[in-house]
């Protein structure tokens, strides 16, 4: 479960940073003349979002210690994400995107550590106590 979970969250990052390079490119970030702020600080927290799954999923595969309690977080943040980003496109009556977004979220929430028992969570090896 460890590797699907791995290599879901690197998915879903590089995804969240591929759609927002194609959107710039493409000159399809229309709120950047009008609401420059508000479209940096959501650019900030999808950028943020996306490097710590794919930091995450990449220390889960290698089994770092820090990893499950980093995926946690940003499991937590992507879901958000997803809870948020679909208005966008419910808008715009872009139904597509928005099944896309619930997808993603269902996935999400089976995968994640996040949202498991405490006893079925991924879980970092121990760590011993300072001496």
């Amino acid at each position: 479960m460890k590797t699907v979970v791995s290599v879901y969250s690197i998915t879903m990052g590089v995804a969240m940073i591929a759609m927002w390079a194609v959107f710039w490119a493409t000159g399809a970030i229309p709120d950047m003349m009008t609401r420059p702020w508000e479209i940096a600080m959501h650019l900030t927290a999808e950028f943020t979002t996306a490097g710590l799954l794919v930091i995450s999923g990449t220390g889960l595969l290698y089994g770092a210690r820090w990893a499950t309690r980093v995926n946690v977080f940003a499991s937590g943040m992507l879901v958000y994400s997803l809870i948020q980003s679909p208005g966008y496109y419910l808008q715009r009556n872009a139904m597509i995107f928005v099944l896309m977004f619930a997808a993603c979220f269902l996935i999400t929430v089976m995968l994640s550590p996040a949202f498991k028992p405490a006893e079925a969570r991924l879980r970092a090896p121990e760590q011993t106590p300072a001496e």
